[in-house]
């Protein structure tokens, strides 16, 4: 027994370094994207491409590219002025809010030959209080990994956004790796899809259910908030 126990440890830990040297080689690629290759859309997806050994390195490359590269439009967002948010526009700007990030990401995944689409929906995110949403607030994509779709917020994973005692937005770029390819059972905890074919759960969940007390008390566990 203690033999089995052993193994599994040692196996866990050489999972975990190798996991982390990947992560630390995506970014430093990442980091090191010439102007030169970060021109255009298409450009920037073949160089993207050079560091991927996978699909799935490709789109990790992807979701770091954006999230390190673009940052959140608060003023845009808090005057409801988001104007052009196409991912071509995005990319020159690199400003923007969910649907810019959302789209840009579905670009690059187009040029990489990865099938993508982008979903409109509720979200749970920064200054959430609690309580029904009338209208959607909220867009990211999922991704086809091999036989199966998988969730993208390259938005969350960007940073965070904080408001001040003035009702003022501020956007903290923090690289957050959590929103990349989470499994439908996590991700509907916090993004409830307007067409509900995409929660890709065995059993849908309603609206009234996505907003109820049982679900904000899971999605604060998730989230590492403890309710006594």
């Amino acid at each position: 027994m203690k033999k089995i126990t052993y193994l599994f440890i040692l196996f866990f830990t050489i999972s975990i370094h190798a996991q982390n040297q990947t992560f630390y080689r995506l970014i430093e690629h990442v980091e090191k994207t010439p102007e030169s290759e970060a021109k255009d859309i298409g450009t920037l997806s073949k160089y993207l491409a050079k560091g991927a050994k996978t699909k799935k390195e490709l789109v990790q490359l992807i979701y770091y590219w954006i999230a390190l590269n673009i940052e959140y439009d608060t003023e845009a967002f808090q005057n409801n002025t988001t104007g052009d948010v196409s991912a071509a526009t995005t990319f020159l700007n690199k400003k923007t809010v969910c649907s810019g990030y959302a789209n840009l990401f579905k670009e690059i995944c187009n040029h990489s030959k990865i099938k993508c689409d982008v979903i409109n929906g509720y979200a749970k995110g920064n200054g959430y209080k609690g309580g029904f949403l009338e209208q959607t607030n909220h867009t990211w994509n999922v991704v086809k990994m091999d036989d199966k779709w998988e969730f993208i917020d390259v938005t969350w994973g960007a940073g965070e956004c904080y408001e001040d005692m003035n009702g003022k937005l501020t956007f903290k770029k923090k690289l957050c790796p959590r929103y990349l390819l989470e499994s439908p059972e996590d991700f509907i905890l916090e993004h409830l899809p307007e067409n509900p074919e995409w929660q890709l759960l065995e059993e849908q969940i309603t609206m009234d259910y996505f907003f109820s007390k049982e679900m904000e008390l899971k999605r604060l566990d998730k989230n590492g908030i403890l309710i006594n």
